[in-house]
């Protein structure tokens, strides 16, 4: 674009000295001068935010500042290489996250739901982890960047509404054991975890190595979330012998409705997911799952579980063995398009 000869000429005599001058007084003035610039320590668009970092500063404080919630500090930390968290250096927060189902064009965000039952200073069954390897298995997570959701994120995201953290992992404890109250729990609360809970009313409370209500009130107050896993843990794939397709029915509609409805009760809260004992489901039980007001429901299929997944058939994998590598092996969060 062409200057304007003409007003520049117009400027009084002594201008440019006079600017140069205020250039140089004002950027240089410090404590003890009369003037100082200050800089700017956020820069906002409609999409993110740019803030420069002071001392004291981390993640959580910049999601609870300016998101609102202290629990999306993931939203910042996966928008920014772990070196920008220094003093002085700007952070992006951003306000929006388009890509909700993690694509890229190498491939697509997938969610690994771990599955255990019980833990025991030693075990004698592959149902069982040794309470050593177990913190072993979870500061593991802690130790890569893995972040534990529960059913509500992993709902949204499997409808498309809401992005989760790059490295999101769901964990999950069956059948109601005390052990998820006794080992499990202190364990996860120490490296800042929860976890989901799958119960069957039948077995809750009734000895000393089952979960009582109090402490199902307990984890939920501490952030765990507790689901159902039926009344009594039967096969609801299979009409039994004696039933005929009406006592079938019944069958189905006392584990799938009723359960939820004691939890409700019993826990004050809309249960939201729904565990199929030994997995195992088929059309007519899903459908019944889905008609109770439940939003997910698991099985015990592996593999993860992209955003594009069946809600009522979200996999898990069973943690049965106790090496790091196999348990490593179950923690992909992103699966690759297949090559040409």
């Amino acid at each position: 674009m062409a200057i304007d000869d003409s007003r520049l000429k117009k400027l009084p005599a002594g201008f440019p000295q006079l600017l140069i001058f205020l250039v140089v007084f004002l950027g240089c003035a410090g404590p003890d001068g009369m003037l100082s610039l200050s800089r700017p320590d956020a820069f906002r668009s409609d999409e993110q935010i740019l803030h420069r970092l002071k001392p004291g500063e981390n993640a959580e404080k910049l999601a609870k500042k300016y998101l609102g919630e202290a629990q999306l500090a993931w939203m910042v930390e996966d928008a920014n290489p772990q070196d920008t968290f220094l003093v002085d250096r700007f952070v992006v927060i951003p306000l929006v996250i388009k890509n909700r189902g993690g694509i890229t064009e190498k491939g697509y965000q997938a969610v690994p739901v771990l599955c255990y039952h019980r833990f025991a200073a030693s075990c004698d069954s592959p149902l069982c982890i040794p309470t050593e390897v177990f913190e072993k298995q979870i500061r593991y997570l802690k130790e890569n960047g893995y972040r534990v959701i529960g059913p509500e994120a992993m709902a949204e995201f499997l409808d498309y509404r809401k992005a989760i953290p790059k490295k999101a992992v769901m964990i999950s404890i069956d059948d109601g054991y005390r052990s998820a109250y006794e080992v499990a729990y202190p364990i996860l609360k120490k490296y800042g975890f929860t976890a989901t809970l799958f119960i069957y009313i039948d077995y809750v409370g009734v000895s000393s190595q089952a979960i009582t209500w109090d402490q199902l009130r307990e984890l939920k107050r501490e952030g765990f979330t507790i689901g159902s896993h039926s009344i009594a843990h039967s096969d609801l794939s299979k009409q039994k012998k004696d039933e005929d397709k009406k006592a079938y029915l019944a069958r189905l509609k006392r584990e799938i409705f009723q359960s939820k409805q004691i939890i409700d009760e019993q826990l004050g809260q809309d249960t939201l997911i729904f565990a199929y004992p030994f997995g195992r489901q088929d059309e007519t039980v899903a459908s019944l799952v889905r008609r109770a007001g439940y939003k997910i429901a698991v099985t015990v299929d592996r593999g993860g579980n992209p955003f594009f997944a069946d809600p009522f058939l979200v996999k898990r994998d069973q943690i049965l063995k106790r090496d790091m590598d196999r348990f490593a092996s179950r923690l992909k969060t992103f699966k690759h398009y297949p090559l040409k």
